[in-house]
C-alpha cells in the first residue's frame, strides 16, 4: 500500500518573470533564458517566501516595516521541483498525486512538460500521473505556481469574492500585507492499487443514552475492476476492538456501518475525559490481501442547541448542551499561528492549542477570513476537548459586507464547503459551520439562509453533514453590536464587540454596560494592550517606537494604540520609563476589561450562552493588539485574567 511522503523529498526553487520559465526550460533552446533566482533549497509543504528568507534572499518580514520589501515575491512565477527516483514505482504501476493545499494556481508538470492545471488554494487537488510516472524510470516532478490572485484584504466588498484565498495575507489591522505562495498542506504520491480508494465520508453520533455510539463511513472507487474486493471497518479503543464489519466493495461507493457501540462521551475540556477511538478502514482483496488502508481519530458526542432563558421566540437557540449538559462556551476568536500558513509545524500548533487549555477554553472560532486549518489543528483539539466553530470563507470587507450572489461565485464556495466537511467533520471537536465572519446587509443588519449564497451553504451542511448545526453568519439576529439603549429589548442575540474603549469615560462604564447586557451569545469582544517592552523593541528593528505613533505602530497597530487615552499622562516620559508604563498601564486596562466582560457573562449563564475574545494569538507581532498571548507565545495579564474567570 505505498503512500510516498513528498515532505521527505529534496526540492529546489526557482523565481522566474511570468511565464518565461515555458520557453527557458524547453531542452537545448533559448539558453540565455534563466531564473532570476534560483535554484535554491526549498520545503513541501513550505512557502517561496521561507525559501527565500533560508536562502537570505528575503529579510526576516516580522521586523519592522521590513514586509513592505517583501511584496514583489507575489509578482513572480515559483517552480518548486523534485526528482522522483527510478524504481520508486514498477512499470506500469499507478501514480496519483494528492495535494492537500497549493496556493493558489498553476501546473503540475513532469520532465518539463504540463501533466495538468490547478487552481483553489482550499479545496484538494488529485493528479493521475500514470502516464508520466508509470514507466518506473526517474523523472522530474514540478509545481509551478503563477502570481497570487487579486484578493482583497481587510477593506473591499465581500460580494465581489471569487478566488477564495485566505484573506488575512493581503493585510488586515493585525497583519501587514504578505501574500504567500507554494505549498501549504500535505503533499504525497499514491502508487499502486492504493490510489484507486478514498474515504468520502466519516460520521461518529451518540445515542441519547450517552453510552451508545454509531460510526459510517462510504468510501469511493475509481479506476480499479471489480475483483471480489472487501471494505472492512475497525473501531479500538487503544488494542481493545469495539467492533469489526465488511461488506463487498461497489464500484461507485460503499456505505458500511458500526451500531449499538458501547462507548464514553467525548467531553470538553473542564467537563471530563476526552474519550478517542481510532477508526480503521481497510480494502482487501479476494485472498484477504490488503490494497488499501486508513485510519481516522473519533470520538463520541451529542450536542443539542437549545434556547438561552429569558431568550425572544424568533432568536436562534444558543445554549450548548454536550452530552446533556449545559455547557457555557467560552473562549477565543483563532487566526493561523503566523501569516504564512504554509511554514506552521505541528509544535507551533501544539504550543498555542496547550495555552488555551491551561487558559480553561472549551472553544476557538476559527475565523472565516483564514484556512480550513490543518488537520493536526483539529486533532489536537480532539485531545484536549476544544470544540471548533468553524466558518467557511467569507469575511466582511468594511466597505461593503454582503456576500457574493454570482451563481459562479456560490458554487465555487459550495464546492469548499463540501470539501471542509469531507475532510473535517469527523473530528469530536467539530462543533459548527457558520456561512462566514460579519456578513451583513447594507444597514449592519446580519444575513440570514434567505440571501441565496448563505442559502446554498445551509443546504451543503444540511445534505452532507446534518449532525452539526449551521448558522448564517456571526454575529446574528437582529443586530450586529449591543447598544446600551436597546437593552431588555430582546435584539441582542449573537453579538460582536465591543473591541476597545471608544465610547467608554473608563472601566466603570465599562462595567456597567456588561453588568446591563443582554445579550444571548458573545462571539466577538476585544480590548487592547501592548505587547512586552522588550518585544516591541526586538521587533521595532531600530524604528522609533516611543511614543507609539509613527511607521512602526501604523504598520500594523494603527487600530489599537489607544493613545488618545494615555498620551496626557505619559506623553511627557522618555522612551526608558514611558514604554514600559505604557505597556503596564495598557495591558493592565485588557486584562481588567476582558475579566469584567467574562465574569458578567459567565455570571448570567443560562441566559447567556458564551462568550468568546478577539482575538486569542498574534500571526504577526503586533506591537498592539486584542490577542492575550503574543507573537512569543508569552501570555499577557488578560489571559490569566481570563483564566481565573474560565476555570472558575
Amino acid at each position: 500500500m505505498p503512500l510516498h511522503d513528498l515532505s521527505q523529498f529534496a526540492w529546489t526553487l526557482e523565481g522566474w518573470r511570468p511565464y518565461s520559465w515555458i520557453l527557458g526550460r524547453k531542452p537545448g533552446e533559448n539558453a540565455h533564458m534563466r531564473p532570476d533566482i534560483g535554484p535554491i533549497p526549498a520545503k513541501v509543504p513550505g512557502s517561496a517566501q521561507a525559501a527565500l528568507f533560508a536562502a537570505g534572499l528575503l529579510p526576516d518580514w516580522n521586523v519592522g516595516v521590513q514586509s513592505r520589501a517583501c511584496e514583489w515575491v507575489e509578482h513572480r512565477h515559483w517552480f518548486f521541483e523534485t526528482t522522483v527516483p527510478a524504481g520508486l514505482l514498477a512499470p506500469g504501476e499507478r501514480a496519483v498525486l494528492v495535494a492537500e493545499g497549493l496556493d493558489y494556481a498553476g501546473w503540475i508538470l513532469v520532465d518539463n512538460r504540463e501533466a495538468a492545471r490547478f487552481e483553489g488554494a482550499l479545496i484538494p487537488h488529485r493528479f493521475d500521473l500514470t502516464a508520466q510516472l508509470g514507466d518506473g524510470e526517474a523523472h522530474t516532478l514540478g509545481i509551478c505556481f503563477e502570481e497570487a490572485p487579486p484578493e482583497q484584504g481587510q477593506i473591499g466588498y465581500t460580494s465581489r469574492s471569487r478566488y477564495f484565498k485566505p484573506r488575512y495575507p493581503y493585510s488586515w489591522d493585525w497583519c501587514p500585507r504578505l501574500v504567500p505562495i507554494g505549498v501549504w498542506d500535505a503533499l504525497v504520491l499514491e502508487t499502486g492499487p492504493s490510489a484507486a480508494f478514498r474515504l468520502e465520508r466519516v460520521r461518529a453520533t451518540l445515542a441519547e443514552d450517552h453510552a451508545t455510539g454509531r460510526v459510517e463511513v462510504a468510501v469511493a472507487v475509481e479506476g480499479i475492476p471489480d475483483d471480489g474486493l472487501e471494505v472492512i471497518l475497525c473501531l479500538r479503543d487503544g488494542d481493545r476492538e469495539c467492533g469489526r464489519a465488511r461488506a463487498p466493495l461497489n464500484l461507485t461507493a460503499t456505505t458500511l456501518a458500526l451500531d449499538g457501540l458501547a462507548v464514553k462521551p467525548w467531553q470538553p475540556n473542564g467537563a471530563g475525559d476526552q474519550s478517542l477511538y481510532t477508526l480503521e478502514v481497510r480494502v482487501a482483496d479476494a485472498r484477504g490481501v490488503p490494497l488499501w488502508r486508513t485510519e481516522r481519530q473519533v470520538g463520541f458526542k451529542r450536542v443539542v442547541w437549545r434556547p438561552c432563558a429569558g431568550a425572544p421566540d424568533d432568536a436562534l437557540p444558543w445554549l450548548c448542551e454536550v452530552n446533556g449538559v449545559p455547557v457555557f462556551l467560552q473562549g477565543a476568536n483563532w487566526v493561523p499561528p503566523r501569516t504564512v500558513y504554509h511554514d506552521v509545524a505541528r509544535e507551533d500548533y501544539k504550543a498555542l492549542i496547550d495555552l488555551y487549555r491551561e487558559m480553561g477554553c472549551n472553544v476557538l472560532r476559527v475565523w472565516g477570513g483564514g484556512i480550513l486549518e490543518k488537520e493536526v489543528f483539529y486533532d489536537l483539539c480532539d485531545r484536549v476537548g476544544i470544540l471548533v466553530w468553524q466558518e467557511f470563507p467569507l469575511s466582511s470587507s468594511g466597505v461593503e459586507n454582503l456576500p457574493p450572489e454570482a451563481p459562479d461565485a456560490i458554487d465555487a464556495l459550495t464546492r469548499i464547503a463540501r470539501s471542509y466537511i469531507q475532510r473535517r467533520a469527523h473530528h469530536a471537536s467539530m462543533l459548527l459551520w457558520c456561512g462566514g465572519n460579519e456578513l451583513t446587509l447594507a444597514d449592519a443588519v446580519p444575513v440570514d439562509e434567505s440571501h441565496p449564497c448563505i442559502a446554498a451553504l445551509k443546504r451543503v451542511v444540511e445534505e452532507d453533514d446534518p449532525e452539526h448545526r449551521f448558522i448564517p453568519t456571526s454575529p446574528s439576529g437582529p443586530l450586529f453590536y449591543a447598544h446600551a439603549a436597546e437593552y431588555g429589548k430582546g435584539k441582542h442575540h449573537d453579538i460582536h464587540g465591543p473591541w476597545g474603549m471608544a465610547g467608554f469615560a473608563d472601566l466603570d462604564a465599562w462595567r456597567a454596560y456588561w453588568e446591563g447586557d443582554d445579550a444571548l451569545f458573545r462571539s466577538e469582544v476585544g480590548m487592547p494592550g501592548a505587547m512586552a517592552a522588550d518585544a516591541i523593541l526586538k521587533y521595532a528593528g531600530g524604528l522609533s517606537c516611543w511614543p507609539p505613533e509613527g511607521e512602526y505602530w501604523q504598520h500594523t497597530a494603527a487600530w489599537w494604540t489607544q493613545w488618545d487615552r494615555f498620551e496626557a499622562s505619559l506623553g511627557a516620559l522618555a522612551i526608558a520609563d514611558g514604554l514600559p508604563a505604557y505597556v503596564r498601564e495598557t495591558q493592565a486596562q485588557q486584562a481588567a476589561a476582558y475579566a469584567i466582560a467574562a465574569a458578567c457573562c459567565k455570571g448570567r449563564f443560562p441566559r447567556c450562552g458564551g462568550f468568546i475574545i478577539w482575538m486569542g494569538h498574534d500571526c504577526f507581532p503586533c506591537p498592539a493588539n486584542n490577542a492575550v498571548i503574543d507573537f512569543d507565545r508569552r501570555p499577557k495579564p488578560a489571559y490569566f485574567a481570563l483564566q481565573q474567570v474560565f476555570r472558575s
